[in-house]
């Protein structure tokens, strides 16, 4: 369905981000942002079996086993640490390998690194 709007509805505006000047022409300019990227820490090496349900990882279908191959922490910096990439093969319900498959896993649901 696609949402219809009548003639002589006002739509909300978007307001742009509201940027604070600079206090002086040799302070440092605080309007600069620095992201500090986030790693995330899990247990999860080659060769691990993950067990994830459909609401864990991104472009779900179901619940997905995954023989993990390689976890990309490289990646993974730009979710704040809440979600990491593994690439891995599908392990079907027989117990077969399937496919290959990259996914982005909700952190929560791997095994954590012992503190």
């Amino acid at each position: 369905m696609v949402p219809t709007v009548r003639v002589g509805t006002e739509l909300p505006r978007l307001r742009g981000p509201q940027v604070p000047p600079a206090s002086g022409p040799n302070a440092l300019d605080e309007r600069a942002v620095t992201y500090l990227p986030i790693t995330p820490e899990v247990a999860v090496v080659p060769g691990d079996v993950v067990h994830l349900r459909e609401h864990d990882y991104q472009h779900s279908c179901g619940p997905l086993r995954l023989r993990i191959i390689h976890v990309r922490l490289d990646l993974s910096t730009w979710y704040d640490g809440q979600w990491v990439w593994l690439e891995g093969i599908e392990i079907n319900t027989d117990g077969r390998a399937g496919r290959f498959r990259q996914v982005l896993a909700r952190v929560a649901a791997l095994p954590q690194a012992e503190a």
